[in-house]
């Protein structure tokens, strides 16, 4: 009799990608880290109106997992019922307490990490914006699943501001030779969560652009905000500055001392896969 391979066997023999790990993760422990989180370029205002609308459950509850200092639970806190921000990080919760709409009443700081930390279910949504590749992929989603509200849904977030093709390229030579992750390979987190059986894709959105014009200060800052460019991590932080300015100097239009960069954000939705439920 042929046996019959199912999503889950698979999602419970592969490891996730090394890149990601535990380690890598804590980097983001870091003051420096925290402290340049701001000048990453904002997520564009229709990012809240749409993970917004996603919340039809009651109680009207929002986790955000691996929250940083509180880019989407500070601006979503007003527009649902509660939002839960939890971040195995006390420098970034520290630095999200000081920023505009921090001390929101339903807005709940949680010092943990999502594997474990206290949460309060059920949430009519779970929101991750650019972390969901540092969780312990086989412990959190099962907990999403089981922390979700029946039509709840997990949103996975990421923002992008280089998407000249040309501007790619270049970056990404300066990050394969400066990046202080040996293991960093370039993967889709949400791709990988779905090959093994641990996310169900139910739809997805990119945004309109929105500006961004930041400072070359600001967009270095911007980049030592990135698990590959902590500065405590690099060989040289100095050659990489050098580089990424000679690279944006010549690619990008500037407006007196500020570049014309645009940002946007892509959402991907759906439902975490429960250890005890088969896919496919």
């Amino acid at each position: 009799m042929p046996i019959l391979i199912t999503s889950l066997s698979v999602s419970r023999m592969e490891s996730k990608p090394k890149g990601w790990a535990s380690h890598y993760a804590d980097w983001f422990g870091e003051e420096s880290v925290a402290s340049r989180y701001a000048l990453r370029p904002p997520y564009p205002e229709e990012t809240f109106r749409l993970l917004a609308s996603f919340v039809i459950d009651e109680p009207r509850a929002v986790l955000d997992a691996g929250c940083g200092p509180g880019d989407l639970a500070r601006p979503l806190a007003p527009l649902v019922g509660r939002v839960d921000a939890v971040d195995r990080s006390a420098a970034m919760l520290a630095e999200g307490r000081t920023m505009p709409g921090a001390g929101a009443p339903n807005l709940r700081w949680i010092h943990g990490n999502i594997e474990d930390a206290p949460l309060a279910p059920p949430y009519a949504l779970a929101v991750a914006g650019d972390s969901v590749h540092w969780f312990d992929w086989h412990c959190a989603m099962p907990r999403f699943a089981q922390a979700l509200s029946t039509r709840g849904v997990l949103a996975i977030v990421s923002r992008e501001w280089a998407a000249d093709p040309e501007l790619r390229r270049r970056l990404t030579r300066v990050y394969s030779r400066h990046g202080a992750n040996p293991d960093f390979v370039p993967l889709d987190p949400v791709e990988e969560l779905e090959r093994r059986g641990l996310f169900e894709r139910l739809g997805a959105h990119a945004t309109r652009t929105e500006p961004w014009n930041p400072t070359i200060d600001e967009l270095l800052g911007c980049h030592h905000s990135q698990n590959g460019f902590v500065i405590e991590k690099m060989r040289d932080p100095a050659a990489f500055d050098r580089e990424v300015t000679e690279v944006v100097d010549e690619l990008v239009t500037r407006d007196r001392d500020r570049f014309q960069l645009d940002v946007g954000a892509t959402i991907i939705w759906g439902r975490p896969r429960d250890r005890g439920q088969f896919v496919g």
